[in-house]
């Protein structure tokens, strides 16, 4: 993992911490399969920093599991991120998910 992002799964939470941005998620997006299996809430609460290139990869994450069959949500959206979010008006994608 980037020392800039680490995750892990807690029960069917995936926990994201630290920064999530273009140069640190390539590695989350190659074990995608992996860490969403049986997963239905992905944490963001501790995230410090999210970029539009990583907002981009949760809503890919979002597509791939709405194609599994699975809703997936997000919880512990920050004002920042919430921010983002608005300004790309993904709200229907994102927040109210």
């Amino acid at each position: 993992m980037n020392e800039s992002l680490s995750w892990e799964k807690a029960g069917q939470t995936l926990i994201l911490r630290g920064i999530l941005d273009r140069d640190s998620l390539l590695p989350l997006w190659q074990q995608k399969e992996k860490l969403l299996t049986n997963i239905n809430d992905i944490n963001v609460s501790q995230l410090e920093h999210v970029d539009s290139t990583g907002l981009a990869l949760l809503v890919r994450f979002k597509y791939h599991m709405q194609k599994e069959g699975v809703e997936l949500l997000f919880s512990g959206v920050s004002e920042r991120l919430s921010t983002l979010i608005m300004l790309y008006d993904l709200q229907e994608i994102i927040i109210d998910s």
